[in-house]
């Protein structure tokens, strides 16, 4: 490889005991019709969400929001790492798919309501999610023993967030909330804890990263929902059209800035060289990215709805801070996968972009732009990013590092 050309990955032996060497290539897994219709309950779950936050956009409002997609984010996290890890077309994952689909049905029903009135129901709800989710384990041990070292200590930590869960709906308040918030953390810590034993379960190289690209797809298509809705309380001029339009740029950029990532990489370079840091960096940094997402289209969509001078300020918050959060999480995501190969960080010139990128649109929080001016200059900025990254060599480098690991079982 010549010096600082990412032409192959760090295949070092990794901590967990599965070293350099070569796995089988596993056979394809394709996503079924019933995970495209448990993603497509996300559009619901996601809108609610927006709803909630876009009502009234206080620090204890988005406080509240933060909490409940997180809890969202991660139910899904659930099912779909189950599939990945033990495969979607046994009956263990299609039937507890199928009743986790009726406790999303109910998450998305009490998302926007007063939790005075609907935490009851959003705690029971999610902790129906979660004993299902811990018996498809249980029953999936039964079958696949192997799995045992990793499966059964999830489960366990998983039942124990599901019992507080469970718990909660006895309680009101603040109390209630820090109960949920407790729950979350043992749900989300667990996996880190497990560090060392995903090597007995790692997720289908190919179905995991295709799963959570359809998730962002679904985020993306917010901003369009929320642009739409918001251009429904404007006249159609030009002078109303022009900042919806910016706005669907900037989800072009966005996506565009998404799938141009070596977005398959760290989870080749686990199945490869039994390493999983990486892997849960990727995992785990995927939630941020959404819930920027999410969030920025609450800011475009009000951006254009809004007649008042006074909501500029919210909005333009509302769209700089969440783009920011976008922009650092996709710079964190390329340093991770280039952290796999023998490039230095500094030298790259798509994650200089994205850094300097972050800044800039945090920038325009501070700026007393009106919203054509805030929308133009922030899809401007995200469809510059997105050229550099395109047409950077060292993007396609890394799209082919990706081929020759996921399609000629060859890392070099």
């Amino acid at each position: 490889m010549t010096q600082g050309q990412p032409d192959s990955v760090n295949l070092e032996n990794g901590a967990s005991g599965h070293g350099g060497t070569p796995k089988v290539v596993p056979e394809e897994q394709r996503v079924t019709w019933l995970e495209l219709f448990f993603d497509l309950l996300f559009v619901v779950a996601f809108d609610q969400l927006a709803k909630r936050l876009g009502d009234t956009p206080s620090a204890e409002n988005i406080g509240l929001f933060l909490l409940l997609f997180a809890a969202v984010w991660w139910a899904w996290v659930g099912n779909t790492t189950f599939a990945a890890r033990y495969g979607n077309g046994e009956r263990v994952y299609r039937w507890g798919s199928l009743l986790q689909l009726l406790t999303l049905g109910v998450l998305a029903l009490t998302e926007r309501g007063d939790l005075d009135q609907t935490g009851q129901a959003f705690a029971l709800a999610y902790a129906a999610n979660r004993w299902i989710l811990v018996g498809m384990h249980l029953l999936h041990l039964r079958r696949r023993t192997e799995t045992a070292s990793f499966s059964q200590p999830l489960a366990t930590g998983y039942g124990l967030a599901a019992l507080i869960w469970l718990g909660s709906a006895l309680l009101t308040g603040s109390v209630q909330l820090v109960a949920w918030g407790v729950a979350l953390g043992i749900d989300v810590l667990t996996p880190l804890l497990l560090r060392q034993r995903h090597g007995a379960a790692l997720p289908h190289q190919e179905h995991l990263p295709e799963r959570m690209g359809l998730l962002q797809i679904i985020a993306l298509g917010s901003i369009m929902t929320e642009v739409v809705a918001g251009g429904r309380q404007q006249s159609l001029t030009g002078l109303n059209l022009f900042p919806a339009l910016c706005a669907m740029l900037l989800a072009v950029g966005l996506w565009r800035l998404y799938f141009d990532q070596a977005r398959t990489l760290p989870v080749l370079h686990a199945h490869w060289a039994g390493r999983v840091g990486a892997f849960l960096m990727w995992l785990y940094g995927h939630f941020p990215f959404t819930l920027s997402v999410t969030m920025l289209a609450v800011g475009l969509g009000h951006g254009i709805s809004d007649t008042e001078n006074e909501r500029d300020a919210v909005n333009r918050q509302l769209v700089a801070w969440p783009l920011a959060g976008a922009l650092l999480t996709l710079a964190l995501l390329r340093g991770n996968a280039l952290r796999l190969t023998a490039r230095s960080l500094l030298g790259d010139r798509s994650l200089l972009a994205l850094g300097a990128g972050t800044g800039l649109a945090a920038a325009l929080a501070f700026c007393r732009w009106d919203t054509l001016a805030l929308h133009a200059g922030a899809a401007a900025l995200t469809l510059l990013l997105a050229l550099i990254v395109a047409t950077d060599p060292v993007t396609r480098q890394l799209g082919r590092i990706e081929e020759r690991l996921g399609g000629s079982g060859s890392p070099v």
